[in-house]
């Protein structure tokens, strides 16, 4: 079974699958440039995180922080991929903005750590 849901405009698209959800990024066009994937990407494992809902909170909490151009948080790996300028954050920062605007416990993966 597979349903998708636009939500906020149609600026986030959750495809929930059998074999877990994936969030992902959906952009008008002008904003897709905007957001290049130049810079740094770390990965950051979410402790908890259990629903579209805690997927949701997760990108929102990362995704406000100035500096991060895209986050992808997947359900099945409980983990969030998120790329960001290292001028203007650090994946520590990016930790912390996950953990205090979420409210999970998030660890980021030892080679991405600053």
């Amino acid at each position: 079974m597979r349903w998708n849901r636009w939500l906020t405009g149609g600026t986030l698209l959750i495809g929930l699958a059998a074999g877990g959800a994936t969030l992902a990024s959906m952009r008008p066009d002008g904003a897709a440039a905007d957001r290049s994937n130049t810079g740094d990407t770390c990965v950051v494992n979410v402790e908890d995180m259990a629903c579209a809902g805690c997927a949701v909170a997760v990108k929102m909490a990362a995704g406000k922080l100035d500096g991060v151009t895209n986050v992808d948080v997947s359900l099945e790996q409980i983990q969030a991929r998120v790329a960001y300028d290292p001028a203007k954050t650090t994946p520590s920062a990016i930790v912390e903005a996950i953990t205090v605007g979420a409210g999970f416990e998030a660890d980021p993966q030892p080679a991405t750590l600053n």
